[in-house]
């Protein structure tokens, strides 16, 4: 794997570990991290703080996987599954796709999360996925 691909995993374990600092850690300061797009982004390691910060109470027993990765110039394509549960004690799980876009000394200058928020919504309210998406979200991380 490339060092690209080994700082997002980084990320990746930072977050399921709650350590907001070690998730800001490759973030250059002026970051635009689109947390789903379609919402309105956050900008700056600062701001990312925040949100990070209030999003740890929701999501408990992370378990965010990367099943792919490809890497292309400055930027890696992951493909996965966000997993976790929440204060409900529902378990929510969805496919996910992230492309992180880096500068030329490694720092994450953007960050995209392509996740359905319908599907999301689904495991808040504790009902379970259809067979067919439940396939897409077993699948092993690498």
């Amino acid at each position: 794997m490339s060092e690209r691909i080994d700082i997002i995993k980084g990320v990746m374990g930072a977050w399921s570990r709650h350590d907001i600092e070690a998730v800001l850690e490759p973030m250059a300061e002026d970051v635009l991290w689109h947390y789903h797009v379609g919402s309105k982004p956050v900008q700056g390691r600062e701001a990312m703080g925040r949100f990070l910060g209030r999003l740890a109470d929701h999501q408990q027993q992370l378990n965010w996987t990367m099943v792919q990765a490809a890497e292309n110039d400055d930027s890696v394509l992951i493909e996965g599954t966000d997993d976790y549960v929440n204060p409900d004690g529902n378990h929510v799980q969805a496919p996910y796709m992230g492309v992180f876009q880096f500068s030329a000394d490694n720092q994450i200058i953007g960050w995209r999360d392509y996740v359905d928020m319908a599907l999301m919504q689904i495991g808040e309210r504790g009902e379970p996925l259809p067979d067919f998406l439940q396939e897409l979200v077993d699948r092993p991380g690498c």
